[in-house]
């Protein structure tokens, strides 16, 4: 008899076993059991005299064993066997003395075979892709159990995912011969060799482990009749005809599970002294057990490596899986199987979602991928998510982990015809700019983009919060396709789309604010539009990229690119792109004017000049909303030159150009700046009106960054009308709505803004200490900045 066997096992290896099984560390049991955790660690050793018989019905009951399972505990614990324990097949693989986590698994499967439990057989299907450890989980688990079935464990591969596995007469004849029985005749019926199987174990309690299952009528035959069995099962394969089973999916392992079993493997001191490079190959590894097993291999034999060495050779692998495998061991191999095993459009449509950059993909999506009807491909899905090869996060979403998308790129490049792979690939392009291009309209309905809609129209958005959700759950897709079609060579795209593709994108961080991903968007932008050859669209992202340099203090490099954007403006004859890059000239001369004494009124008849010759451009080109902006930024210039009455006629006359186009962008932007203007004119309650408006509209639009700027301007407006307690309510307010935005979306004026104009009513309210700290900041803030004009006017405040 076999050292381990369940009937020779001692009580210091079935408690410990049982503690594992349950999920407890010796201090969580102790503590339940109301013993001390020396007096627990004694027993488990087995340096502890035969406990109590208080202590093994107090263990017992932490532990949660009842009936049959408690009395064999007990039983164990005396030093004796139950009546009608017998020995009988031990034939689990050897634990894994490595075996790392999968505690939360560990527990569900514990409860799903029923500790205990005489009502019937217990079925659990151990699901997972290829590579996610369901073989070690199994075995381990079932070493953890074993106490729990004196009469035998039994252990089969199955080899479902290798040519057709094993048939279930062999398996019948293989369990047969271990009980003692005959193996059956050549030509005895699976019926009859089933009954033999079954007959043979009534009254015994077993466990079946069948590892590999194909399907479930490779499984069914294998399945014992009597009550307080279990089988454990794992196949690639989601089993959902197995009735009665129980279904624990396994994925990848937790970031810390995962450093913990590189450590084991590679050496525990060796990766707890480079953690840093340790969670590189972790992420690299994408944390799936046999890639985690496979580099900590390669590391324990290699002992001159170090692990950042190893780090950096997987970051600069481009055929990741090619540095994944050791031995006989392959991650490629492992996911191999499961593709091979796919039916052809399945397989087709795998090697396709390579196109797709992101973890997830919609159905509509994967359907163009495919050219196919939404229907057909959403069956094909399913079968990859049955087969593991994706995960189903949500209704009509379906993702793919890092390691089996490198797998779908390398087929995209080594399988699949090449005619095939770039019509997907234009097909996916032409969808994602159409829809873009509604987006945008939905986003920013005052403003059309500079060329003819698609061929094929997008799907359309009801709602502007509708089209903003599409942009938020595909951005990062969307930027890594066009990073990867700009900077990768030989990528067939069709250019002109995918340039206006980069184009379109752009509006999203715009409106969020995001000026770093902006200027990313808009210098790759740049790039694909002159690679298209469109020297309009050149102009059109020239002048993007001018925006996002000037909006992030850096005038002279927004000039370069603004020159540029007109320059190509003028050669196409385009007056109403004319017109905008004029004002955003006008808005950069306001700007330096603003920054120095030096040169000042200069500048300012400069920008009045380029404001005025955009304002013309655009009424030539009937461009309203560029006349809207020339309006708008003409009544700012003018204000800030102490000109409220001409200020009041530009401003005026922008406002009802804005109510025409609708979309409420324009409209917030300029009630805001005339509310100043009547302030300084003496109306205090069509001011009041203007700011209220204008801060309505921010609301309504969601639009944080705006509302923020609209606040401070009417806490500004407060103090001009003697408000000052209301001011500080808007400042407040500002500030507040400022810290919930996303660090790129903060513009540090709107801050400044709102900390003057609250510095200012704490000091009109009394409360002079506390105004002058704010004012402090708000200097503090503007010499970070390097705009040292700004911050003098501020620390005048505080004298």
């Amino acid at each position: 008899m076999e050292p381990d066997s369940p009937a020779e096992a001692s009580f210091a290896e079935v408690l410990a076993s049982a503690r594992n099984a349950a999920g407890l560390t010796q201090e969580e049991l102790a503590e339940r059991a109301q013993l001390s955790v020396r007096a627990l660690s004694n027993l488990e050793r087995g340096e502890a005299s035969r406990p109590r018989r208080g202590t093994v019905d107090r263990l017992a009951a932490a532990l949660g064993l009842t009936g049959l399972d408690a009395e064999r505990f007990a039983a164990v614990a005396r030093g004796r066997r139950m009546s009608g324990d017998a020995t009988g097949p031990a034939q689990l693989p050897t634990d894994l003395p490595d075996f790392t986590g999968r505690i939360a698994e560990l527990s569900r499967l514990t409860e799903a075979l029923g500790a205990g439990d005489e009502s019937g057989v217990h079925i659990v299907v151990l699901g997972g892709g290829g590579g996610a450890g369901k073989t070690a989980l199994a075995v381990h688990a079932a070493h953890l159990l074993r106490h729990r079935y004196p009469d035998g464990q039994f252990y089969l591969d199955l080899a479902g995912s290798r040519s057709g596995g094993v048939d279930p007469a062999s398996a019948l004849s293989g369990f047969l011969t271990a009980l003692g029985a005959e193996p059956g005749e050549r030509g005895e019926n699976l019926s009859a060799r089933i009954g033999r199987y079954r007959t043979a174990l009534a009254g015994r309690r077993v466990l079946v482990l069948l590892d590999d299952a194909r399907d479930a009528a490779q499984v069914r035959p294998l399945l014992p009749a009597g009550p307080g069995s279990a089988v454990l099962v794992t196949s690639r394969y989601r089993l959902p005809d197995l009735v009665g089973a129980r279904h624990v999916p396994i994925g990848r392992l937790g970031d810390d599970e995962a450093t913990v079993l590189l450590g084991r493997i590679a050496g525990a001191e060796r990766v707890a002294y480079e953690p840093d490079a340790a969670a590189r190959v972790v992420a690299v590894c994408d944390r799936l057990p046999l890639a985690v097993r496979i580099v900590g291999a390669r590391l324990a034999v290699r002992p001159a490596w170090t692990v950042s060495s190893l780090a950096d050779r997987l970051a600069a692998s481009r055929r990741k899986l090619d540095e994944l495998r050791v031995g006989d061991l392959a991650v490629r191999a492992s996911f191999r199987v499961s593709y091979d095993r796919l039916s052809p459009p399945a397989a087709r449509l795998f090697a396709l979602l390579g196109h797709w950059p992101g973890h997830d993909v919609a159905t509509a999506a994967a359907a163009v991928l495919a050219g196919a009807s939404e229907a057909d491909t959403e069956l094909l899905l399913e079968q990859l998510v049955d087969a593991y090869l994706l995960e189903s996060p949500e209704l009509g979403r379906y993702r793919q982990h890092d390691l089996l998308h490198a797998f779908a790129r390398e087929l995209l490049t080594d399988e699949l015809d090449p005619a095939q792979s770039r019509a997907a690939l234009e097909r996916l392009v032409e969808h994602l700019a159409a829809t873009a291009y509604q987006a945008d309209l939905a986003l920013w309905p005052a403003s059309r983009p500079p060329f003819p809609p698609p061929r094929t129209p997008g799907p359309t958005f009801d709602s502007r919060e509708q089209a903003a959700t599409w942009y938020r759950t595909e951005w990062a897709a969307l930027d890594v396709l066009l990073r990867r079609i700009a900077t990768e060579p030989g990528i067939p795209t069709p250019a002109l789309t995918v340039a206006r593709l980069a184009s379109l994108i752009n509006l999203y961080p715009f409106l969020r604010g995001d000026l770093v991903a902006l200027e990313r968007g808009a210098r790759r932008a740049v790039t694909l539009a002159d690679r298209a050859g469109d020297p309009l669209l050149v102009g059109t992202e020239q002048k993007r990229l001018g925006f996002a340099l000037l909006e992030q203090r850096r005038p002279d490099e927004a000039a370069r690119h603004q020159e540029l954007a007109l320059a190509a403006f003028r050669a196409a004859g385009a007056k109403d792109a004319e017109a905008g890059i004029l004002n955003s000239i006008g808005r950069r001369l306001m700007y330096e004017a603003g920054r120095s004494t030096a040169g000042r009124p200069d500048r300012i008849a400069a920008a009045r000049r380029s404001l005025l010759d955009s304002l013309a451009a655009a009424r030539v080109a009937d461009a309203r909303s560029a006349q809207v902006t020339a309006l708008g930024n003409l009544g700012q210039l003018e204000h800030e030159a102490g000109e409220d009455d001409a200020a009041y006629e530009h401003l005026t006359e922008a406002l009802g150009i804005a109510r025409d186009l609708g979309g409420g962008q324009f409209e917030a932007a300029v009630a805001s700046r005339l509310g100043t203007v009547l302030a300084g004119l003496g109306q205090p309650d069509a001011a009041l009106a203007e700011h209220t408006r204008a801060v309505r509209i921010t609301e309504e639009l969601a639009d944080r960054r705006a509302e923020v700027s609209v606040l401070g301007e009417f806490a500004a407006t407060c103090l001009v009308l003697g408000r000052p307690r209301v001011a500080a309510e808007h400042a407040r307010r500002a500030l507040a709505l400022y810290e919930e935005l996303p660090a790129g979306a903060r513009r540090v004026e709107d801050e400044v803004a709102a900390l003057t104009a609250l510095g200012r009513a704490l000091a009109a309210t009394g409360s002079v200490a506390t105004a002058r700290e704010v004012l402090r900041r708000a200097a503090a803030r503007l010499d970070e900045l390097a705009e040292p004009a700004a911050a003098a006017r501020v620390r005048a405040l505080l004298r």
